[in-house]
C-alpha cells in the first residue's frame, strides 16, 4: 500500500482484535507505509468475559500509544441472538453460528467506520496460515478452481490483507524480538469449529507425515490456482463477450411469442440470454464452468455452487434438445437445439390451449369444431375477408389476422409470397368457411403440402409434434402459436412452420384467398 499520487495522506481502517496476526499488521506492517494513516477498528463481542476487556485494552493501548484513532463496537446481545452453547476454556457462551453472525457484525462495521474516515481501504489480518487453511477447507468442500485459489489479497470492496505472505511463525517472531504484547483468544483452540480443527489437527497430521514443508506446497499451489483463475476470467470475459447475446425470445413464426417465457407482449425479454452450444461446447470443461458462473454472476445474480455449474455444463454439452436445468432465483438454463438460453420463469412448454377470438367484421354464422368464442362464450367464426384482432390463449396475447380476396393466382406467386412465412395462399373456392384461428395444441394433426404431402397422407395427416420436431422447434415454442382452420377443424396453416395441402393454388383456380397473421403489439 503506497501513498496516493496527489501525495495527499491516504487512510486505512485497520481489523484489530489484539491478537499477534492483526497487532503485527498494524505496528509491522501499515507503520512502515509512508503516507498512512491507520484507524483502528475493534469488535469487543463480550462473550469471554474479562479476556474480551483485556483485548479491547490493549487494542485502545496501541491506539494511544502510537497516535491511531480508535473505534470500538460493542455488539448487545440481540445482535448475537441465537441458541448458545459453552464453549470449554472461556468465560461465556457462543450463539450457534457464532462465527458467521460475528463476521457480520464486524465487516458491518468496518465498513461504516471506513465511509465515515473516508478511508480508501480496510485492512484485515489475514495470513499464509490461514490461506493454507482456507484452501484445505474448500478441498473437502468440493470447490472448483475459483475456489481453491484461496483468499484474495484485495476484493473489490475495499479489502486488503497486506499480510497474507507472513507466516505465524515470522509473525511471532518479530513480536518476540520487539517485545510487543498481544493477546491469545482462547476459543481459537475449540477444534468444534472448522477451521481450528484445520489449524490445530489436520495441519499437524499432515506436517508429521510430509514434512514442515507441507504448508508452503499448499500455498504455492493457491497461488498456482490463482493464476490460472484469472487466465481462465479473461478468457471467459473474451468469450462471453463475442458469444453470449440478450434473447428477445421470439417465436420462429411471426407475431407470435412462446408461452411460459414470460414475455406477453411479443416485444421481447432482455432478461434471457443465449449462446451457441456447438463452439461451447468444444472449449476445455475448466472454461466452459468459468463462462457459466460469471454469465450467472454478472447478469442473472446467481452464485451457482460446482454441483450446479455441472449441471449446467452437461445439459449444454450433451443434454437433449429440450433438456433443461434449474439455475436458481427463478433462472433456468434450457436447450433450444444448436442454442442453449437462460431464461427467467417458468420456461416449460404449455400444451393447454385457452382463451378467446373476436373479429372486427366477422360475417355470419358458424358452429365450426375449432372456432374460438368471445368473452361472452358465443362461436365467433371468421367466414368473411377482413381484418380480425384475435387474443390468443390465457396470456392475453394479440394476434392479427388478415383475408383478403383476389382474383386468380398461380403456384409461382403462391410460393413467392408463402416465403416470409407470414402469409399464405390459398384457392377460396376450396376453403371450408367459416375459418378460425387458435392456439396449437399437443394431438394436433396436418395434412402436409408439397414435400411433406407423402409422410402425412395415411392416417389422417401427419402429426404436427413430429414436424416441429423435425423444424427443430424446441418444446417452448411449439404450443400455444397460432393456427389457422377451416369449418371441419382441419389445420389449414402453421404460421412460419408449414400450410396444408388443402386449397392449393392451381391452374383452375379462379379465385384466392390471401391469410395473412402478425403480431398486434
Amino acid at each position: 500500500m503506497t501513498p496516493e499520487r496527489n501525495g495527499a495522506e491516504k487512510r486505512v481502517v485497520a481489523a484489530v482484535s489484539g491478537g499477534p496476526d492483526s497487532v503485527y499488521m498494524v505496528l509491522g506492517k501499515l507503520a512502515r507505509e509512508k503516507g498512512t494513516r491507520v484507524v483502528i477498528g475493534h469488535v469487543n463481542y463480550g462473550t469471554r468475559g474479562a479476556d474480551s476487556a483485556m483485548d479491547q485494552k490493549l487494542v485502545e493501548i496501541i491506539g494511544e500509544t502510537f497516535r491511531y484513532k480508535t473505534e470500538v463496537l460493542m455488539p448487545h446481545k440481540g445482535m448475537l441472538a441465537g441458541d448458545s452453547e459453552r464453549v470449554p476454556g472461556s468465560c461465556g457462551y457462543f450463539p450457534a453460528r457464532f462465527e458467521e453472525k460475528a463476521r457480520e457484525i464486524r465487516y458491518r462495521f468496518l465498513r461504516d467506520l471506513a465511509a465515515e474516515e473516508g478511508a480508501s481501504a480496510i485492512a484485515i489480518a489475514h495470513t499464509a496460515d490461514d490461506q493454507v487453511e482456507t484452501i484445505l477447507m474448500r478441498v473437502f468442500e468440493g470447490a472448483g478452481i475459483g475456489g481453491l485459489k484461496g483468499i484474495p489479497r484485495a476484493s473489490g470492496d475495499g479489502i486488503v490483507r497486506p499480510i497474507l505472505d507472513a507466516w505465524k511463525e515470522e509473525i511471532l517472531a518479530y513480536l518476540k524480538r520487539r517485545k510487543i504484547p498481544y493477546r491469545i483468544d482462547r476459543s481459537n483452540m475449540d477444534t468444534r469449529f472448522e477451521r481450528n480443527w484445520v489449524r490445530h489437527v489436520l495441519i499437524p497430521l499432515l506436517e508429521k507425515r510430509y514434512g514442515k514443508a507441507v504448508k508452503k506446497r499448499i500455498f504455492t499451489l493457491g497461488e498456482r490456482f490463482r493464476e490460472l483463475d484469472d487466465y481462465l476470467e479473461a478468457e471467459a470475459g473474451r468469450w462471453i463477450r463475442r458469444n453470449v447475446k440478450p434473447s428477445n425470445e421470439r417465436s420462429r413464426f411471426p407475431g407470435a411469442v412462446p408461452r411460459g417465457t414470460g414475455e406477453r407482449s411479443g416485444r421481447g425479454s432482455d432478461r434471457g440470454f443465449l449462446f451457441p452450444r456447438k463452439p461451447f461446447s468444444a472449449l476445455p470443461s475448466a472454461l466452459r464452468v468459468k463462462i457459466l458462473q460469471r454469465v450467472c454472476f454478472d447478469r442473472l445474480s446467481v452464485a451457482p455452487n460446482e454441483r450446479l455449474l455441472e449441471a449446467m455444463d452437461g445439459c449444454a454439452c450433451g443434454g437433449g434438445p429440450s433438456a433443461r436445468v434449474n439455475a436458481g432465483k427463478g433462472w433456468k438454463l434450457a436447450n433450444r437445439y444448436e442454442e442453449a438460453i437462460f431464461l427467467q420463469g417458468e420456461c416449460g412448454g404449455g400444451r393447454k390451449s385457452a382463451g378467446s377470438a373476436h373479429g372486427k367484421k366477422p360475417g355470419g354464422k358458424g358452429s365450426a369444431r375449432d372456432a374460438r368464442k368471445d368473452a361472452t362464450g358465443r362461436e365467433v367464426p371468421i367466414s368473411a375477408p377482413g381484418e380480425y384482432e384475435i387474443p390468443l390463449g390465457r396470456e392475453g396475447r394479440i394476434v392479427a389476422f388478415a383475408w383478403e380476396a383476389a382474383g386468380k393466382g398461380t403456384a409461382a406467386r403462391a410460393k413467392r409470397i408463402a416465403a416470409k412465412g407470414d402469409a399464405e395462399l390459398f384457392d377460396a373456392a376450396g376453403l371450408a368457411l367459416p375459418l378460425a384461428v387458435r392456439p396449437l395444441r399437443a394431438g394436433d394433426r396436418i395434412r402436409p403440402f408439397g414435400r411433406d404431402a407423402v409422410s402425412g397422407a395415411r392416417g389422417g395427416g401427419k402429426k404436427v409434434k413430429e414436424i416441429l420436431i423435425d423444424r427443430k422447434i424446441t418444446r417452448d415454442g411449439r404450443w400455444g402459436r397460432p393456427v389457422v382452420c377451416d369449418a371441419e377443424g382441419a389445420i389449414l396453416w402453421i404460421p412460419g412452420v408449414i400450410r396444408s395441402a388443402h386449397a392449393p393454388v392451381t391452374r383452375d383456380t379462379r379465385r384466392t384467398a390471401l391469410l395473412r397473421i402478425r403480431s398486434t403489439e
